[in-house]
């Protein structure tokens, strides 16, 4: 059985998602699962609660962000909501989540099509740093970012 990969891919701004987007990251995986929507994608990545590892680090974070007035949160799944972020936009192909916050907007794009067998699901993360503090903040998370995007993507079987 060939091991699918999840690849880091190109994103061309500007995106109606997040108009002033000035900075982004996207990455693909092709699965096996027929997926009817983008929700489908979203129920998969977030089923079950977050690795460890996951949770400790938004624990951290949030220890250390809310006395500088950052929003906190605690990473789960509804209707209304992905991880801690509300849904700003929902349709069959994709699902879009995330907040404008005093630092930094930011959405998450979660894409699906078809493919030769199954589906190929593309997670993108836009965000527009408002002002120095925003481009230091990113600049530190974007490690942490990308392996917690990869281990969204990996729950997805190949």
């Amino acid at each position: 059985m060939r091991r699918s990969v999840i690849r880091e891919i190109p994103f061309s701004l500007p995106s109606p998602f997040l108009e002033k987007a000035n900075w982004v990251d996207s990455f693909q995986k092709a699965t096996s699962l027929d997926l009817n929507s983008a929700q489908d994608a979203v129920d998969v990545m977030f089923a079950g609660e977050p690795p460890f590892w996951v949770r400790a680090l938004n624990t951290a974070r949030n220890l250390i962000v809310a006395p500088i007035g950052l929003r906190t949160g605690v990473i789960s799944v509804d209707s209304e909501k992905v991880g801690a972020f509300p849904i700003t936009h929902q349709s069959d192909q994709s699902v879009v989540f995330g907040f404008d916050d005093w630092h930094l907007n930011f959405r998450v794009l979660v894409e699906v099509a078809s493919h030769e067998r199954g589906s190929v699901v593309r997670l993108s993360t836009l965000v527009a740093r408002r002002h120095w503090f925003g481009y230091a903040y990113l600049f530190t998370i974007t490690p942490f970012h990308k392996l917690i995007v990869r281990s969204l993507l990996s729950k997805l079987p190949g």
